[in-house]
């Protein structure tokens, strides 16, 4: 009956800038639809959207958090945090040849990192 996670939606106090900071840490451009009002990135296949926090959902830490399959952990680690996210919990070895990690954005909002580890990696590769 469920096929696929359509959006995710992360609740912030500025949707545009959110929206920059994400579309830069993905590099990927924002969507914008007819409504300028209306925006969000694209990941794959996966859609980002932007929400107004308010006292209904706030921006934060409180709740699930999406975990991004990523190719090199380290590097988008290092790249997050760069941008100004800030390590949360992790880096976890997971006991099954990967990595996982939370980092908190600007926004008080939390995105996972799960990556295979780099001697899984090179394995799979034929390094």
């Amino acid at each position: 009956m469920f096929k696929r996670i359509a959006e995710t939606m992360h609740f912030v106090p500025d949707r545009l800038a959110a929206t920059k900071w994400y579309s830069n840490l993905f590099g990927v451009e924002i969507t914008f639809l007819k409504n300028p009002e209306h925006f969000f990135i694209k990941v794959g296949d996966q859609e980002v959207w932007f929400s107004q926090a308010d006292s209904k959902v706030p921006s934060g830490a409180a709740g699930h958090v999406a975990y991004w399959q990523v190719d090199d952990f380290d590097a988008m680690l290092e790249r997050a945090t760069q941008l100004g996210a800030k390590l949360y919990r992790g880096p976890l070895d997971r006991q099954n040849e990967s990595y996982m990690c939370q980092v908190k954005d600007p926004y008080g909002n939390l995105m996972g990192l799960i990556s295979p580890k780099k001697q899984a990696q090179e394995e799979m590769s034929g390094e």
